[in-house]
């Protein structure tokens, strides 16, 4: 158990090519997915042994039950960000806020336990399966090039002085590699020790998540992921030049336009086209990007696209001479609708005092998951791409006792102002947020 107080391009560029490809800032539909999608992975029975570093292994049966699990979660969180943020960019990761659940996982009991393993696709397998499938998931990711720099990295942070199951904490060291630390929480210090944490793991690239530590909060999870990695095919820095962008909302503005013309794998149709651009030197990790015709709309695509349809698209991906557009972009996403979103998919029990099941954390004290933070980063240049993401899972106390309604007025909600006698309403409205 741990205690703890990234190929040049083509010189000649064609500047006639047909194929011409403009790939909008869209956030999780063209990035995201890397950390998920980033490997063609298929089942198999057995990886106990450690992969060689730059080659490539099958899945376990196991592991390809994880993966179809989180990689049915993108999707499915996809549809909320879409449909929260229709004109805005946005960028998250799935596999961090799905890791940051499998530690919690094991805290859970009862139907807690049930509804958490099913919402994140982890049904058949029992809880040692799960854990050793994260396990060896992260140990093949992390050494799958090395030209391509992947970490992930795991802590919990409990109250100092709350009692905490040895049990829970040494399953999430040994599957989890997850760091271990009792802290002060009363002090006021203490989040900038847990965000310095986070801001580590992340290079700098994520610096602060937690403000300040309640009075019941006992406990947090967090999963930070790191990627660094260089373009197979590289963008030339003397192509790039100010173009215009249309934006969601139908405005023009300039952006640095890169471009290359190189093989990539590419496909297209009459309503698409889809390009694959590789890192590193294996291929197993890319940035696949999907650009809508002119008649398709691109919210309505990321809020029905499924795990199924993206599997067809990158399924036709064939070797072709392809000329690609691409804004440099940076996206600094900060997810504040996470927990309304998870509840909304389904994910409920975790998050009501009255009825979540964390014995297995401690089981003489009412638990609950009083908050989950994500926030992920982005930054896309010539060279290649840098991302980092963070979930923090908040648990804490329930100091109200076992039964009370919970109200938590943090989205839009409608209002009235009436006369009680009579019951006359004498105003109404809907508070849709600071500026809306």
């Amino acid at each position: 158990m741990k205690i703890s107080n990234i190929a040049v391009a083509d010189s000649a560029f064609d500047h006639h090519t047909q194929r011409t490809l403009i790939v909008p800032i869209i956030g999780t539909v063209t990035v995201s997915l890397m950390f998920v999608f980033g490997c063609n992975i298929a089942g198999s029975d057995s990886a106990s042994n450690q992969t060689p570093p730059g080659q490539m292994r099958e899945l376990t049966a196991q592991e390809q039950v994880l993966v179809d699990g989180t990689n049915d979660f993108t999707f499915d969180i996809l549809h909320e960000i879409a449909e929260d943020t229709p004109d805005k960019s946005f960028f998250a990761s799935p596999l961090s806020i799905s890791m940051a659940f499998g530690m919690a996982l094991n805290g859970t009991d009862g139907d807690t336990y049930v509804q958490m393993q099913d919402f994140f696709g982890h049904e058949g397998l029992s809880n040692d399966e799960i854990n050793q499938a994260f396990k060896d998931l992260v140990r093949l990711l992390t050494q799958l090039d090395p030209q391509v720099r992947m970490e992930i990295a795991n802590s919990v942070w409990y109250r100092k002085g709350f009692e905490v199951l040895q049990e829970f904490l040494a399953t999430n060291a040994e599957y989890f590699d997850a760091e271990i630390a009792a802290l002060d929480f009363s002090d006021p210090g203490a989040p900038d020790i847990i965000n310095a944490w986070i801001e580590e793991k992340t290079e700098g690239l994520i610096e602060e998540m937690i403000d300040e530590i309640g009075g019941d909060v006992v406990m947090y999870l967090i999963n930070a992921i790191y990627f660094k990695a260089d373009w197979t095919i590289q963008f030339d820095p003397d192509y790039t030049r100010d173009q215009l962008f249309t934006t969601g909302t139908g405005d023009q503005v300039e952006v640095p336009m890169m471009r290359v013309k190189d093989e990539f794998r590419y496909y297209r149709n009459d309503d698409w086209q889809v390009v694959d651009l590789g890192y590193g030197e294996g291929g197993d990790f890319s940035f696949t990007a999907y650009l809508p015709g002119d008649s398709e709309n691109l919210s309505d695509f990321a809020g029905s696209l499924s795990r199924q349809e993206f599997e067809s698209f990158t399924s036709r991906l064939e070797a072709d001479t392809v000329e690609v557009h691409m804004p440099r972009f940076e996206i600094d996403f900060d997810y504040e609708e996470i927990m309304a979103d998870l509840m909304a998919m389904g994910l409920t029990f975790p998050f009501y005092p009255n009825i979540a099941d964390f014995s297995r954390i401690n089981p003489n004290v009412p638990l609950y998951i009083s908050d989950v933070m994500h926030r992920a980063v982005i930054k896309v240049d010539e060279e290649g791409s840098e991302a980092a993401a963070a979930t923090v899972i908040e648990i804490s106390i329930d100091s109200a006792g076992p039964s009370h309604p919970v109200i938590r007025l943090d989205r839009p909600f409608l209002f009235f102002i009436r006369e009680n006698s009579s019951d006359t309403i004498l105003f109404m409205g809907k508070y849709a947020g600071p500026e809306a």
